[in-house]
């Protein structure tokens, strides 16, 4: 098996409950094997456990939160603006963070991963579809709880928070517009130069652009399946410097965005929304796990990989 880096290691939620059941992803010894193969994190996983019992694992907890506002922005797609406790939304402000959210009311099985949009000191800013019995009659005034923080809503060739002074190209489609506003922000402040390629998808709407400073960034409209706008975007990928891409979107979006890296025979650094089924975000469940090129297969709700190597 080859070497990967959990989302967790290192963080106060690590060593987790793998850690016991002998399915670490980061530690060799704690998946059974007889040496030490692992990225160094600048903590070991195998001494915390040591020095730590299976009942002091920091689980994530439940928050109380409630919805303030909830806007229509489209057909079946609602903004949700929640009040939550400042330190969770702290916790949050975090490339690629995402929760899981149900109604006070319901139990677990309503439990529903979603990216956080946006956030300000007091609330958190979530954008969802309307498609079944987990997402509906979200309303204003209902008291939810939510879970988290979790970080791996987006996964790739590195850290992207880590990225300076680059040229970042984002590639985002319908609903995978929830993803962008953050990773937005963040590398702005870390002076890179950001184009976005915007398409509405099956919706109407662009709405990520009401949230951003478009003064700062580059917006270009584009239907990614449309043939002429796929030749514009690679023409643009070669005629400029191009150090990262990030595709949010679906994984068709994903697969599309693969290709035209490939054939542009650039060197360019590549995350993408995380789009795998995921019911427990802590890797016990199996409903995330993916096979890899090299037939490894890894739970991607907390697995840090390469998207070329599963798409």
């Amino acid at each position: 098996m080859n070497f990967y880096k959990c989302m967790d290691s290192g963080s106060k939620y690590c060593p987790c409950n793998l850690a016991y059941t002998m399915d670490c992803i980061s530690c060799s010894h704690l998946r059974g094997e007889d040496f030490c193969d692992c990225i160094w994190n600048g903590v070991c996983i195998l001494y915390e456990k040591y020095m730590k019992n299976e009942e002091d694992i920091n689980q994530r907890k439940d928050y109380k939160g409630k919805i303030i506002e909830k806007i229509s922005l489209d057909r079946n797609l609602y903004l949700l603006k929640i009040k939550l406790d400042k330190s969770f939304i702290r916790d949050l402000d975090i490339i690629g963070s995402y929760i899981f959210i149900r109604k006070n009311n319901t139990n677990s099985h309503y439990d529903t991963p979603m990216s956080v949009f946006n956030l300000d000191e007091d609330h958190i800013y979530i954008v969802y579809q309307e498609i079944g019995p987990k997402t509906k009659n979200f309303n204003k005034g209902d008291k939810l709880i939510i879970k988290g923080p979790y970080w791996s809503g987006i996964i790739g060739d590195g850290d992207l928070s880590k990225q300076e002074n680059s040229s970042i190209l984002i590639v985002a489609r319908g609903i995978g517009q929830s993803s962008i506003l953050i990773p937005i922000n963040k590398l702005l402040n870390k002076g890179n130069d950001i184009v976005l390629f915007l398409d509405k998808g099956k919706f109407n709407s662009l709405y990520s652009i009401d949230y951003m400073d478009t003064e700062k960034i580059r917006i270009i409209p584009i239907d990614l399946f449309n043939y002429e706008d796929e030749l514009m975007l690679r023409k643009y990928i070669k005629e400029n410097s191009v150090d990262v891409i990030f595709s949010a979107g679906s994984d068709m979006v994903h697969r599309k965005i693969k290709s035209i890296i490939e054939k542009s025979t650039k060197s360019i650094k590549w995350f993408v929304s995380n789009n795998s089924v995921i019911c427990c975000g802590e890797g016990i469940c199996g409903a995330c796990i993916r096979k890899t090129k090299d037939k490894d297969k890894i739970k991607l709700c907390k697995t840090m990989i390469n998207p070329i190597n599963i798409y």
